[in-house]
């Protein structure tokens, strides 16, 4: 049985060494530049549309903008030409007339964002209602998504998200980056839902790897190419210069930010790929601990699987202590073959579920297991950093619910003998093996 891979370095703000194990499947060529959005049907390896909702609202379509064009608007209609015909006035109208309905108020941005200089940003996904769906109130004009392999050495697909600005005369599209810091992602807004497709060629998912809130990947399989469906929210997390600040309990982070990335290892990949015999490749993590953030590791011997990921201990103003969190999404065809789990409902007391940090103590304001379409959620919270690691494995105290005991069998009825009894003129049929006294068998 194969065991989990390491995830690598995923961008340079994101640090870590490759252990790669090998899948069953032919060999990948997945594009290590970014991929450009999707202009023909028979295009692979591109981006085909984003949507973002804001607050659970009504999903907002996106549209690509090249860099150096100004965003479509809808052209306002020229008003109707008067008639120069003499009408009678209209007879007055004694009734109150309904107020108009108010405007729409654009929320006013709470925070400013600086041009970065980095490069390979071709553009942006945004809308002409941007600003008038509250979608500005960060500072930013619009979104790029990131897609290509993580880095040069796998194929493991990465979506990252990231704000842009546009240069009010030139429309040129730059990444925002943060005040007095540009080299920085300046924060996206954390209430917006990011909704990303892309097309994907013959790469089938095996695993997910997120910095980012309640994420989801879909696959959609077809006999032209594969698609994914990337959804979720972006998330804080400490950005770092280097990964030895994410060392020891007092490191402390270049910077915070707001972000979503999002790594997906294939399946079917045998230099890079991911897999454990048999399992349905639909499990994913997801943390807010981004500076060696890595795929799940499962120990055979142990029959346990583990999670570690680091971050600074202490956030960029170097007092306040930066605080974690897990979840994990595993099948319950999944938690069948890894632990022998017969039953997904039992989870929350089959499973057993520790962390364990560099510091004295977890600190964990929370462990939950919850079970839902037959997927078991494991999200756990309150931990500090630097390097914590959380295990999952059957707890040694459960014990399975009875089995169903077999219906009992049938028992055919006995055969009963009836006998006639006769005294005088009377006549009795009993069922003993003899006549009441008094009377005769007949």
């Amino acid at each position: 049985m194969k065991k989990f891979t390491i995830v690598a370095s995923m961008v340079a703000l994101i640090g870590g060494l490759l252990t790669a194990s090998n899948a069953t499947g032919a060999v990948l060529r997945v594009p290590h530049s970014t991929w450009p959005v999707c202009t023909s049907a028979d295009q692979d390896f591109c981006v085909e549309s984003v949507s973002v909702s804001l607050n659970a609202g009504t999903p907002v379509k996106l549209t690509w903008v090249a860099s150096g064009t100004a965003t479509p608007v809808t052209p306002v209609a020229a008003p109707a030409v008067a008639d120069t015909k003499t009408v009678a006035p209209a007879a007055a109208d004694t009734k109150t007339a309904a107020p108009a309905p108010a405007a729409p108020v654009i929320p006013t941005p709470v925070a400013q964002t600086e041009v970065s200089a980095r490069a390979g940003i071709s553009g942006r996904w945004t809308s002409e209602d941007w600003a008038a769906k509250g979608l500005a109130v960060y500072g930013y004009d619009g979104l790029f998504i990131n897609a290509k392999t993580a880095n040069d050495m796998v194929n493991w697909v990465m979506i990252e998200v990231l704000p842009v600005k546009v240069a009010p005369t030139t429309n040129v599209t730059a990444m925002a980056g943060q005040v007095g810091a540009p080299i920085y992602q300046a924060p996206l807004d954390k209430d917006i839902y990011v909704s990303v497709k892309v097309r994907v060629g013959a790469f089938k998912n095996g695993v997910s790897v997120s910095v980012a809130n309640d994420v989801s990947v879909d696959a959609t399989v077809d006999a032209a190419r594969n698609t994914l469906l990337i959804e979720g929210a972006p998330v804080s997390s400490s950005l770092q210069a280097s990964t030895k600040q994410c060392d020891g309990e007092t490191g402390k982070a270049s910077a915070n930010t707001v972000q979503m990335l999002v790594v997906i290892v294939p399946s079917n990949d045998d230099t890079s790929g991911f897999g454990i015999d048999g399992v349905s490749g639909d499990m994913s993590v997801a943390s807010n601990g981004a500076c060696t953030l890595g795929t799940p590791v499962w120990v055979e011997a142990e029959k346990k699987l583990t999670w570690t990921v680091k971050a600074p201990h202490f956030a960029a103003d170097g007092v306040t202590e930066n605080v974690g969190f897990y979840k994990a999404k595993i099948p319950a065809a999944d938690a069948k073959l890894l632990w022998g789990l017969q039953n997904a409902n039992d989870a929350a007391t089959a499973l057993e579920v520790t962390v364990t940090t560099d510091a004295a103590g977890t600190n964990v304001g929370q462990k939950n297991i919850t079970v839902k379409n037959n997927v078991i959620y494991i999200n756990v919270t309150g931990f500090k950093y630097s390097s914590p690691k959380l295990t999952v494995m059957m707890n040694k105290n459960y014990k399975p619910g009875a089995a169903t005991a077999a219906p009992a069998k049938a028992v055919a009825p006995k055969t009963v003998k009836v006998i006639t009894c006769v005294k005088g003129k009377t006549v009795k049929k009993v069922s003993t093996a003899a006549c009441p006294a008094g009377y005769k068998k007949k």
